[in-house]
């Protein structure tokens, strides 16, 4: 009986929030009384929209930053204030705009006299649409573009995308292509300061003792306990990579997860928090072996040989393994085997660790006579 009213209960509040919802986006609906016709010649002011973007998500927008001001667009962004880290110079911008989410109103009354030609929207609608929509409102651009966004006529052009296999890159080339912007290749752009890699080279020298040694950086943490490997699959590959005589292997991670992790010879945690140092190093090594995508997006920006984990994770039918694969030639990747099909994915931890083992010892093969 208690166990069906609070079913009952769970459905009741997504009927009330979905209700809210509607009510919110007709609300939001009306305040948009023209849209406008697409003009490419007409726009200078840019803004991209990072309404709940991750780390890797902003490291995948820099290739679409870079091409944009490279082409003299202003570029700015709207991102969530928890990333402000990213845009002091690691991604260059314009202009960056911080917000809190609990203080959305207050925000959007700061952002009215902010001139912007062009708003740009990478991703499709989601549980997060009205606070996106709320936020492009608040800028009053000429033109906003979004994709498979029709249900808001704050998008002027809503671009229907159902590639579910294209990586995630293909929807700024087509913003690129809209804008009759050419370019080479897709690359990401990452800017590591002086003084972090000064800090990334000062721990590598220190962890090797002065020895030309083999360096790998482990990221054995992502953003979900799915995501993650489990410490009996950290505690084999490090007893595996300690082995590695030539080798030094340098554990990347928030510090919270990686701290109960224990070094072992040629073994080292990176106990540096700033995601900066972390990608100084990546940079600076000679193989990344990863379960997130943060830091697997560091790596293909540096062409950095990798082994990346990734767990089948499916949203709306698109297929995230190959969304969010590495860019490059450099990548090996390794894929759960449960095959569940699900928005987060089949859980690393069940994964056979002995294939990531076996994977390693070939990779490393590949690197004599370094290793």
């Amino acid at each position: 009986m208690i166990e069906c009213f609070k079913r009952l209960n769970r459905y009741r509040n997504f009927l009330i929030k979905k209700i809210k919802n509607n009510l919110k986006t007709n609300q939001l609906n009306k305040r948009k009384l023209n849209q406008t016709v697409f003009d490419a010649e007409k726009y200078h002011s840019l803004l991209i929209v990072m309404c709940d973007f991750g780390i890797g998500d902003a490291i995948v927008a820099s290739f679409l930053i870079n091409e944009l001001r490279q082409k003299n667009y202003q570029v700015n962004v709207v991102v969530d204030e928890r990333l402000s880290f990213l845009f002091n110079g690691f991604i260059e911008v314009d202009n960056a705009y911080f917000f809190n989410k609990k203080e959305i109103k207050k925000f959007c009354k700061t952002a009215k006299n902010i001139s912007i030609d062009l708003a740009i929207d990478l991703y499709d609608e989601g549980d997060n649409s009205i606070r996106r929509v709320e936020l492009i409102s608040s800028f009053n651009p000429t033109h906003t573009i979004g994709f498979n966004q029709s249900k808001f006529l704050q998008y002027d052009t809503s671009i229907d995308f159902n590639e579910v296999n294209a990586h995630i890159t293909k929807r700024s080339c087509m913003i690129l292509d809209l804008l009759k912007i050419s370019y080479n290749c897709v690359q990401y752009h990452l800017n590591i300061y002086h003084d972090e890699l000064l800090a990334a080279k000062k721990f590598i020298d220190q962890v090797c003792n002065g020895s030309d040694k083999f360096i790998i950086v482990f990221n054995p943490f992502g953003s979900s306990e799915a995501k993650s490997f489990s410490h009996e699959q950290i505690k084999r590959i490090n007893a595996f990579l300690s082995q590695q005589k030539n080798c030094t292997t340098i554990i990347v991670g928030e510090q919270k997860q990686i701290c109960g992790i224990d070094e072992l010879p040629n073994i080292h945690l990176n106990r540096n928090p700033s995601f900066v140092v972390a990608s100084a190093l990546v940079s600076l090594c000679h193989l990344v072996i990863s379960v997130d995508t943060s830091v697997v997006h560091v790596a293909s920006t540096y062409n950095k040989p990798m082994i990346a984990v990734y767990n089948n994770r499916f949203n709306a039918g698109f297929n995230l393994n190959k969304v969010w694969a590495p860019i490059g030639t450099n990548a090996k990747l390794l894929f759960t085997q449960q095959n569940k099909i699900t928005k987060a994915g089949d859980p690393i931890a069940e994964l056979d660790i002995q294939l990531i083992i076996e994977q390693i010892k070939e990779t490393l093969k590949n690197f004599r006579p370094l290793v």
